[in-house]
């Protein structure tokens, strides 16, 4: 019988919890063969403290255990997030039940992992928009979310050489009217795909200064318009774009790149839209969760 491994998430502070994701995808890199891994919740997270960038780069590092032989489990310690987890998103039912996306089964606000394959890409978009147009802002036109979206997939995606390892998550504050959404792959990364379009970058940090610029492409596909980056910054209230070891923040136009201790594999995007500020907005209905 093969040894046991234990992967334990201690805290939702996004930085710590990056770490842990690539410390943990840098330990799991080699052939699993079959072994058991088991994944478990200190009794300091909560429910409430998970968001969007948590889930999603937790949805990639499972379906990266899985693509490396190993069989990944929900480790029962952490009960009121071990229930969120596997009853509420119904994790399991990506990789035993073989689907791209389940509704959540309580979470009204929250539009559910996606996992984001190449010819649903326009559909998921305008899914999102669809549920939450039906659910909360039913004359409002929320087309520009949808739209950001499309394009996210297309620039983020695309290049990515992600197979199938790329997943999303949307989740609506109705207090304070902020959607939440983030998109998570575990493929080369924009960094690296800049850098290898453009040799003469030396660093990571202007590979991401370089990706955001309002016309960049690396032309890795016939789709790409190099606006979408640029277009959902824009968009968005406050981004995150972190890429192997650097991290772009925009908070409402101003841009600014930072050094990481970690190299991050693939892309990570994660964004803040307050819909308060839209014009025209009339909530008209709400849901208590």
């Amino acid at each position: 019988m093969g040894q046991d491994y234990n992967i334990v998430f201690t805290t939702v502070d996004k930085t710590a919890w990056l770490q842990l994701i690539v410390s943990y995808y840098q330990f799991y890199s080699g052939s699993g063969k079959g072994c058991h891994v088991y994944i478990s919740f200190s009794d300091s997270i909560t429910v409430q403290g998970l968001i969007p960038m948590h889930l999603v780069t937790l949805a990639c590092l499972i379906q990266f255990l899985l693509d490396n032989g190993w069989k990944p489990y929900l480790s029962s310690n952490n009960k009121e997030v071990d229930d969120y987890i596997y009853n509420d998103l119904c994790f399991s039912e990506y990789w035993m039940g073989k689907k791209n996306h389940v509704n959540t089964t309580q979470s009204s606000h929250i539009f559910n992992l996606w996992r984001v394959i190449d010819h649903e890409k326009d559909l998921y978009a305008k899914e999102v928009e669809r549920y939450f147009k039906h659910n909360y802002f039913r004359n409002k036109d929320l087309s520009a979310i949808s739209l950001s979206l499309t394009e996210a997939f297309y620039n983020v995606f695309d290049h990515a050489c992600a197979k199938d390892n790329a997943f999303s998550l949307i989740m609506y504050d109705e207090e304070k009217q902020v959607l939440h959404a983030a998109i998570s792959d575990f493929g080369i990364g924009v960094a690296k795909s800049v850098r290898n379009y453009l040799p003469e970058i030396e660093d990571d940090k202007a590979a991401l200064l370089k990706a955001v610029e309002n016309n960049f492409t690396v032309k890795s596909t016939g789709r790409n318009k190099g606006k979408g980056l640029d277009n959902i910054l824009s968009c968005a209230n406050v981004s995150r774009l972190c890429s192997g070891r650097a991290l772009l923040v925009d908070n409402n136009g101003e841009r600014r790149c930072y050094g990481v201790n970690f190299s991050f594999p693939g892309t990570l995007l994660y964004f803040e839209v307050n819909l308060a500020q839209m014009e025209d907005e009339e909530i008209l209905d709400s849901f208590d969760f």
